[in-house]
Protein backbone atom coordinates (compact mmCIF):
# COMPACT_ATOMS: atom_id res chain seq x y z
CA UNK A 1 0.00 0.00 0.00
CA UNK A 2 0.89 3.56 -0.69
CA UNK A 3 2.44 4.82 2.82
CA UNK A 4 0.48 8.32 1.95
CA UNK A 5 -3.08 6.82 1.32
CA UNK A 6 -5.15 5.61 3.84
CA UNK A 7 -5.32 1.75 3.64
CA UNK A 8 -8.81 1.37 3.99
CA UNK A 9 -9.31 4.01 0.72
CA UNK A 10 -6.46 3.12 -1.03
CA UNK A 11 -7.00 2.35 -4.87
CA UNK A 12 -4.80 2.19 -7.78
CA UNK A 13 -6.43 5.48 -9.63
CA UNK A 14 -5.63 7.16 -6.45
CA UNK A 15 -2.01 6.43 -6.30
CA UNK A 16 -1.31 7.21 -9.96
CA UNK A 17 -2.91 10.60 -10.00
CA UNK A 18 -0.98 11.53 -6.53
CA UNK A 19 2.26 10.32 -7.80
CA UNK A 20 1.76 12.71 -10.81
CA UNK A 21 0.34 15.50 -9.19
CA UNK A 22 2.25 19.16 -8.92
CA UNK A 23 1.17 18.94 -5.11
CA UNK A 24 2.94 15.72 -4.39
CA UNK A 25 5.80 17.03 -2.77
CA UNK A 26 4.14 18.74 0.08
CA UNK A 27 1.59 15.83 0.77
CA UNK A 28 4.57 13.78 1.31
CA UNK A 29 6.41 16.13 3.77
CA UNK A 30 2.23 16.67 5.81
CA UNK A 31 1.85 13.22 5.98
CA UNK A 32 5.27 12.60 7.67
CA UNK A 33 5.13 15.25 10.11
CA UNK A 34 0.88 15.31 11.14
CA UNK A 35 0.40 11.46 10.37
CA UNK A 36 -2.06 12.63 7.26
CA UNK A 37 -3.61 10.36 4.88
CA UNK A 38 -5.62 11.13 1.61
CA UNK A 39 -8.70 9.59 1.39
CA UNK A 40 -10.15 11.22 -2.13
CA UNK A 41 -9.28 12.87 -5.12
CA UNK A 42 -11.31 16.57 -5.69
CA UNK A 43 -12.26 18.84 -8.29
CA UNK A 44 -11.82 22.77 -8.02
CA UNK A 45 -13.02 25.16 -9.83
CA UNK A 46 -12.38 28.80 -10.47
CA UNK A 47 -13.45 31.35 -12.91
CA UNK A 48 -12.71 35.14 -12.96
CA UNK A 49 -15.66 37.62 -11.77
CA UNK A 50 -14.31 41.29 -11.55
CA UNK A 51 -10.90 40.26 -12.25
CA UNK A 52 -10.89 38.33 -8.88
CA UNK A 53 -10.70 34.52 -8.89
CA UNK A 54 -13.64 32.71 -7.45
CA UNK A 55 -13.08 28.92 -6.35
CA UNK A 56 -15.11 26.61 -5.11
CA UNK A 57 -15.34 22.62 -4.65
CA UNK A 58 -17.19 20.86 -7.43
CA UNK A 59 -21.11 19.30 -7.07
CA UNK A 60 -20.88 16.20 -8.45
CA UNK A 61 -22.16 12.33 -7.83
CA UNK A 62 -19.76 9.31 -7.43
CA UNK A 63 -16.40 10.26 -6.09
CA UNK A 64 -14.77 7.26 -7.34
CA UNK A 65 -14.51 8.63 -10.61
CA UNK A 66 -12.80 11.83 -9.51
CA UNK A 67 -9.11 9.40 -8.56
CA UNK A 68 -8.95 8.57 -12.43
CA UNK A 69 -5.94 10.74 -13.86
CA UNK A 70 -7.70 10.43 -17.23
CA UNK A 71 -11.08 11.63 -15.33
CA UNK A 72 -11.94 15.01 -17.74
CA UNK A 73 -14.46 17.14 -15.93
CA UNK A 74 -15.22 19.09 -19.27
CA UNK A 75 -16.82 15.53 -20.56
CA UNK A 76 -18.96 14.72 -18.04
CA UNK A 77 -22.08 15.16 -18.57
CA UNK A 78 -23.86 15.67 -15.01
CA UNK A 79 -20.99 17.79 -13.89
CA UNK A 80 -20.94 20.25 -16.65
CA UNK A 81 -25.27 19.96 -16.23
CA UNK A 82 -24.45 21.42 -12.96
CA UNK A 83 -22.46 24.39 -13.93
CA UNK A 84 -24.02 25.09 -17.50
CA UNK A 85 -25.26 28.35 -16.23
CA UNK A 86 -21.92 29.44 -15.03
CA UNK A 87 -19.72 28.43 -17.84
CA UNK A 88 -22.19 30.36 -20.62
CA UNK A 89 -21.62 33.69 -18.24
CA UNK A 90 -17.37 32.56 -17.75
CA UNK A 91 -14.42 30.46 -18.37
CA UNK A 92 -14.71 27.98 -15.82
CA UNK A 93 -11.36 25.85 -14.80
CA UNK A 94 -11.18 22.95 -13.31
CA UNK A 95 -7.78 21.74 -10.83
CA UNK A 96 -7.22 18.63 -8.81
CA UNK A 97 -7.22 18.73 -4.86
CA UNK A 98 -6.62 15.82 -2.15
CA UNK A 99 -8.51 15.63 1.04
CA UNK A 100 -6.30 15.07 3.74
CA UNK A 101 -7.92 12.94 6.86
CA UNK A 102 -6.40 12.17 10.44
CA UNK A 103 -7.71 9.19 11.64
CA UNK A 104 -10.51 9.25 9.26
CA UNK A 105 -11.52 12.84 9.54
CA UNK A 106 -10.53 15.47 6.56
CA UNK A 107 -8.35 18.19 8.14
CA UNK A 108 -7.31 19.23 4.91
CA UNK A 109 -7.56 20.19 1.44
CA UNK A 110 -4.20 20.70 -0.87
CA UNK A 111 -3.79 21.67 -4.45
CA UNK A 112 -1.08 23.46 -6.46
CA UNK A 113 -2.36 26.06 -8.44
CA UNK A 114 -0.66 28.44 -10.67
CA UNK A 115 2.87 27.88 -9.12
CA UNK A 116 1.56 28.02 -5.85
CA UNK A 117 1.01 25.18 -3.22
CA UNK A 118 -1.87 25.40 -1.21
CA UNK A 119 -3.27 24.51 2.24
CA UNK A 120 -6.63 24.74 2.50
CA UNK A 121 -7.84 24.02 6.54
CA UNK A 122 -11.47 23.67 7.50
CA UNK A 123 -11.55 26.70 9.71
CA UNK A 124 -10.25 30.29 9.27
CA UNK A 125 -6.95 29.74 9.58
CA UNK A 126 -6.08 33.00 8.65
CA UNK A 127 -6.81 36.51 10.35
CA UNK A 128 -6.94 38.64 7.52
CA UNK A 129 -7.89 37.25 3.44
CA UNK A 130 -9.33 39.02 0.65
CA UNK A 131 -12.09 36.57 0.59
CA UNK A 132 -13.56 33.74 2.84
CA UNK A 133 -11.55 31.07 0.32
CA UNK A 134 -7.90 32.81 0.67
CA UNK A 135 -8.99 32.69 4.97
CA UNK A 136 -8.94 29.50 5.53
CA UNK A 137 -5.85 28.69 2.64
CA UNK A 138 -2.52 28.88 3.28
CA UNK A 139 -0.20 29.17 -0.11
CA UNK A 140 3.54 29.66 -1.00
CA UNK A 141 5.36 28.48 -4.04
CA UNK A 142 8.01 26.60 -1.58
CA UNK A 143 6.49 23.80 0.27
CA UNK A 144 8.82 24.88 3.58
CA UNK A 145 7.41 28.45 3.69
CA UNK A 146 3.58 26.43 4.01
CA UNK A 147 5.33 24.15 6.65
CA UNK A 148 6.60 27.41 8.27
CA UNK A 149 3.39 29.19 8.57
CA UNK A 150 1.66 25.83 9.76
CA UNK A 151 4.19 25.98 12.65
CA UNK A 152 3.83 29.44 13.40
CA UNK A 153 -0.29 29.19 13.35
CA UNK A 154 0.74 25.96 16.01
CA UNK A 155 -1.76 23.80 13.53
CA UNK A 156 -2.25 20.31 14.51
CA UNK A 157 -4.93 18.61 13.33
CA UNK A 158 -8.20 17.68 15.72
CA UNK A 159 -6.29 20.05 18.29
CA UNK A 160 -8.62 23.28 18.19
CA UNK A 161 -11.78 24.14 19.15
CA UNK A 162 -12.29 24.84 15.70
CA UNK A 163 -11.32 21.90 13.66
CA UNK A 164 -12.65 19.64 16.60
CA UNK A 165 -16.44 20.44 15.41
CA UNK A 166 -16.52 17.62 13.82
CA UNK A 167 -16.50 15.28 17.22
CA UNK A 168 -19.11 16.59 18.44
CA UNK A 169 -22.71 16.69 18.42
CA UNK A 170 -24.94 18.92 20.84
CA UNK A 171 -27.73 17.31 22.08
CA UNK A 172 -30.24 19.65 22.46
CA UNK A 173 -32.40 19.36 19.75
CA UNK A 174 -31.69 15.28 19.97
CA UNK A 175 -33.15 14.68 23.55
CA UNK A 176 -36.05 16.63 22.90
CA UNK A 177 -37.09 15.28 19.65
CA UNK A 178 -37.30 12.18 21.24
CA UNK A 179 -40.66 10.30 20.70
CA UNK A 180 -42.15 7.98 22.83
CA UNK A 181 -45.57 6.58 21.23
CA UNK A 182 -45.23 9.33 18.96
CA UNK A 183 -44.97 12.01 21.41
CA UNK A 184 -41.58 13.88 21.83
CA UNK A 185 -40.14 15.06 25.23
CA UNK A 186 -40.53 18.61 24.55
CA UNK A 187 -44.27 18.00 23.68
CA UNK A 188 -44.39 15.78 26.77
CA UNK A 189 -43.12 18.02 28.87
CA UNK A 190 -45.44 21.05 27.34
CA UNK A 191 -48.45 19.29 28.21
CA UNK A 192 -47.43 18.47 31.75
CA UNK A 193 -46.80 22.45 32.25
CA UNK A 194 -49.90 23.01 30.89
CA UNK A 195 -51.90 20.18 33.14
CA UNK A 196 -49.89 21.95 36.04
CA UNK A 197 -50.81 25.47 34.87
CA UNK A 198 -54.78 24.11 34.90
CA UNK A 199 -55.13 23.71 38.09
CA UNK A 200 -54.52 27.63 39.14
CA UNK A 201 -55.42 29.40 35.96
CA UNK A 202 -58.72 27.31 35.10
CA UNK A 203 -61.44 27.25 36.77
CA UNK A 204 -60.54 29.72 39.52
CA UNK A 205 -64.35 29.69 41.09
CA UNK A 206 -63.16 26.06 42.65
CA UNK A 207 -59.63 27.13 43.31
CA UNK A 208 -61.65 30.32 45.26
CA UNK A 209 -63.66 26.97 47.03
CA UNK A 210 -60.81 25.53 48.20
CA UNK A 211 -58.78 28.52 49.30
CA UNK A 212 -61.86 29.19 51.63
CA UNK A 213 -62.40 25.89 52.70
CA UNK A 214 -58.64 26.19 54.24
CA UNK A 215 -58.29 29.96 55.36
CA UNK A 216 -61.32 31.34 55.19
CA UNK A 217 -64.99 29.58 55.77
CA UNK A 218 -63.62 26.68 57.30
CA UNK A 219 -66.46 24.90 54.95
CA UNK A 220 -66.24 21.25 53.41
CA UNK A 221 -65.36 21.24 49.90
CA UNK A 222 -68.31 20.36 47.58
CA UNK A 223 -68.46 16.71 46.14
CA UNK A 224 -67.94 18.81 42.23
CA UNK A 225 -65.03 20.44 43.56
CA UNK A 226 -63.40 17.21 44.84
CA UNK A 227 -64.38 15.47 41.81
CA UNK A 228 -62.70 17.70 39.68
CA UNK A 229 -59.04 18.27 41.21
CA UNK A 230 -58.95 14.46 42.06
CA UNK A 231 -59.28 14.18 37.68
CA UNK A 232 -56.78 16.57 37.54
CA UNK A 233 -54.56 15.58 39.73
CA UNK A 234 -54.55 12.14 38.15
CA UNK A 235 -54.05 13.27 34.83
CA UNK A 236 -50.97 15.52 35.91
CA UNK A 237 -49.58 12.33 37.74
CA UNK A 238 -50.07 10.35 34.40
CA UNK A 239 -48.43 13.01 32.55
CA UNK A 240 -45.18 13.36 34.84
CA UNK A 241 -44.65 9.75 34.59
CA UNK A 242 -44.70 10.06 30.97
CA UNK A 243 -42.05 12.59 31.02
CA UNK A 244 -39.91 10.79 33.31
CA UNK A 245 -40.64 7.29 31.28
CA UNK A 246 -39.48 9.34 28.37
CA UNK A 247 -36.25 10.50 29.79
CA UNK A 248 -35.60 7.04 31.48
CA UNK A 249 -36.02 5.65 27.49
CA UNK A 250 -33.43 8.37 26.18
CA UNK A 251 -31.02 7.45 29.22
CA UNK A 252 -30.90 4.19 28.08
CA UNK A 253 -30.03 5.19 24.65
CA UNK A 254 -27.65 7.37 25.63
CA UNK A 255 -25.83 4.89 28.33
CA UNK A 256 -26.08 2.20 25.35
CA UNK A 257 -23.73 4.35 23.74
CA UNK A 258 -23.62 4.77 19.76
CA UNK A 259 -21.93 3.58 16.07
CA UNK A 260 -21.51 6.47 14.19
CA UNK A 261 -21.43 6.55 10.51
CA UNK A 262 -20.57 10.06 8.30
CA UNK A 263 -20.77 10.83 5.14
CA UNK A 264 -19.22 14.17 3.45
CA UNK A 265 -18.78 15.44 -0.05
CA UNK A 266 -16.42 12.84 -0.45
CA UNK A 267 -15.84 9.25 -1.14
CA UNK A 268 -16.33 6.33 1.95
CA UNK A 269 -17.81 6.59 5.07
CA UNK A 270 -16.48 7.70 8.39
CA UNK A 271 -17.19 5.37 11.12
CA UNK A 272 -16.65 5.98 14.87
CA UNK A 273 -18.14 5.24 18.38
CA UNK A 274 -19.90 8.00 20.17
CA UNK A 275 -20.13 8.48 23.62
CA UNK A 276 -22.07 11.15 26.19
CA UNK A 277 -19.80 13.24 28.09
CA UNK A 278 -20.93 15.56 31.11
CA UNK A 279 -18.63 18.13 32.15
CA UNK A 280 -15.99 19.91 30.95
CA UNK A 281 -13.88 18.13 27.88
CA UNK A 282 -10.40 18.72 27.17
CA UNK A 283 -9.62 17.93 23.02
CA UNK A 284 -7.14 15.15 23.41
CA UNK A 285 -4.44 16.59 20.65
CA UNK A 286 -4.75 20.35 21.98
CA UNK A 287 -5.15 22.89 24.89
CA UNK A 288 -8.62 23.75 23.78
CA UNK A 289 -11.30 22.91 26.46
CA UNK A 290 -14.61 22.42 25.49
CA UNK A 291 -16.54 24.02 29.00
CA UNK A 292 -19.71 22.89 30.31
CA UNK A 293 -21.17 26.02 31.15
CA UNK A 294 -20.72 27.13 27.38
CA UNK A 295 -21.73 24.23 25.42
CA UNK A 296 -25.30 22.69 24.74
CA UNK A 297 -25.68 20.61 27.57
CA UNK A 298 -28.90 20.37 28.38
CA UNK A 299 -29.94 21.05 32.03
CA UNK A 300 -34.15 20.11 32.47
CA UNK A 301 -34.19 22.16 35.59
CA UNK A 302 -34.79 25.20 33.88
CA UNK A 303 -38.21 24.00 32.87
CA UNK A 304 -39.29 22.40 36.23
CA UNK A 305 -37.08 21.66 39.47
CA UNK A 306 -38.26 18.08 39.56
CA UNK A 307 -36.79 17.16 36.30
CA UNK A 308 -33.60 17.30 37.33
CA UNK A 309 -31.97 15.46 34.28
CA UNK A 310 -28.90 16.84 32.42
CA UNK A 311 -27.81 15.30 29.00
CA UNK A 312 -23.80 16.05 28.15
CA UNK A 313 -22.32 16.12 24.41
CA UNK A 314 -21.88 13.42 22.26
CA UNK A 315 -17.81 13.03 21.52
CA UNK A 316 -16.83 10.65 18.54
CA UNK A 317 -14.15 9.24 18.63
CA UNK A 318 -12.20 5.78 17.72
CA UNK A 319 -12.74 7.13 13.95
CA UNK A 320 -11.88 5.35 10.52
CA UNK A 321 -12.75 6.15 7.16
CA UNK A 322 -13.84 3.16 4.36
CA UNK A 323 -13.98 3.38 0.80
CA UNK A 324 -16.77 -0.08 1.46
CA UNK A 325 -18.53 -0.19 4.96
CA UNK A 326 -18.57 -3.85 4.24
CA UNK A 327 -14.47 -3.39 4.70
CA UNK A 328 -15.35 -3.02 8.42
CA UNK A 329 -14.70 -5.85 11.14
CA UNK A 330 -18.25 -5.61 12.70
CA UNK A 331 -19.94 -4.95 9.73
CA UNK A 332 -21.91 -7.87 10.40
CA UNK A 333 -23.18 -6.68 13.40
CA UNK A 334 -24.49 -3.64 11.96
CA UNK A 335 -26.22 -5.23 8.83
CA UNK A 336 -29.35 -5.94 10.74
CA UNK A 337 -30.09 -2.41 11.31
CA UNK A 338 -28.74 -0.82 8.51
CA UNK A 339 -30.93 -3.63 6.32
CA UNK A 340 -34.40 -2.14 8.21
CA UNK A 341 -33.12 1.23 7.64
CA UNK A 342 -32.58 0.72 4.02
CA UNK A 343 -36.47 -0.48 4.08
CA UNK A 344 -37.70 2.32 6.35
CA UNK A 345 -36.10 4.94 3.91
CA UNK A 346 -37.62 3.66 1.27
CA UNK A 347 -40.97 4.03 2.31
CA UNK A 348 -40.08 7.33 3.58
CA UNK A 349 -38.81 8.36 0.11
CA UNK A 350 -41.82 7.32 -1.74
CA UNK A 351 -44.30 9.30 0.65
CA UNK A 352 -43.38 12.77 -0.52
CA UNK A 353 -41.65 13.94 -3.92
CA UNK A 354 -39.27 15.88 -1.92
CA UNK A 355 -37.99 13.25 0.15
CA UNK A 356 -35.02 11.98 -1.13
CA UNK A 357 -32.19 9.45 -0.42
CA UNK A 358 -28.89 9.43 -0.84
CA UNK A 359 -26.18 7.33 -0.05
CA UNK A 360 -28.02 4.04 1.00
CA UNK A 361 -28.92 5.09 4.18
CA UNK A 362 -29.10 9.26 4.37
CA UNK A 363 -32.08 11.17 3.82
CA UNK A 364 -30.55 14.57 1.49
CA UNK A 365 -30.23 17.27 2.09
CA UNK A 366 -33.09 19.34 1.11
CA UNK A 367 -35.48 16.73 2.52
CA UNK A 368 -33.34 16.55 5.73
CA UNK A 369 -33.92 20.15 6.83
CA UNK A 370 -37.43 19.57 5.96
CA UNK A 371 -38.25 16.64 8.04
CA UNK A 372 -40.49 16.65 11.22
CA UNK A 373 -37.96 15.42 13.22
CA UNK A 374 -34.09 13.22 12.54
CA UNK A 375 -34.99 10.22 15.28
CA UNK A 376 -35.94 7.04 13.83
CA UNK A 377 -36.94 5.48 17.48
CA UNK A 378 -37.95 1.91 16.31
CA UNK A 379 -34.58 1.31 14.74
CA UNK A 380 -32.57 3.38 17.10
CA UNK A 381 -31.02 5.75 15.09
CA UNK A 382 -30.51 9.44 14.64
CA UNK A 383 -29.30 11.83 11.90
CA UNK A 384 -26.86 14.86 13.30
CA UNK A 385 -25.56 17.56 10.73
CA UNK A 386 -22.13 19.07 11.77
CA UNK A 387 -22.04 22.77 10.47
CA UNK A 388 -18.25 23.60 9.60
CA UNK A 389 -18.74 26.87 7.65
CA UNK A 390 -16.85 26.96 4.35
CA UNK A 391 -17.28 27.03 0.83
CA UNK A 392 -20.58 24.80 -0.56
CA UNK A 393 -20.02 21.06 -1.02
CA UNK A 394 -16.60 21.32 0.82
CA UNK A 395 -15.54 17.98 2.16
CA UNK A 396 -15.00 19.01 5.87
CA UNK A 397 -18.97 18.92 7.03
CA UNK A 398 -20.13 15.57 7.97
CA UNK A 399 -23.91 14.48 8.59
CA UNK A 400 -23.80 11.75 11.14
CA UNK A 401 -26.24 8.13 11.56
CA UNK A 402 -26.08 7.65 15.18
CA UNK A 403 -27.18 3.91 15.41
CA UNK A 404 -27.61 2.58 19.04
CA UNK A 405 -24.59 -0.16 19.46
CA UNK A 406 -25.82 -4.01 19.17
CA UNK A 407 -26.09 -5.20 22.48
Amino acid sequence: MNKYIDDNMHTAELEQSLNDSKVFPMVKDLCYKYDLRVSQRLMLTKYKYDNDWQRGFTEIKGYEKLNDINFDPKQDEQLMKEYSGMSDKYTLFFNEAFVLDYQGIPQAVVYFDEGNFCFQANYHIKDRGKDTWDRYTITSNKVSQVLKTLRRKEWKPLSTYDNYLAMKIDTKDMVRAFRVEGVSLAKAISEHRSAISDLTYDNKNKLSEILDSLYGNKNSISHVTNEHYAKKFEEVENLNARVHSTFKEIKAEFDNNFTAIGITDSGGWIVGEAYEHQGDYKIPNGKDILYAENNEIRDFKQYDKQYDKQFGQLIIHKTQRVRNLEQLDFFDSLKPTLTMLKVYLQDWENKEDRNEVVREYFKGEYSNRYDDNNWIEELGCYYADNTIYGAKNNPFQITWLLMAKPQ
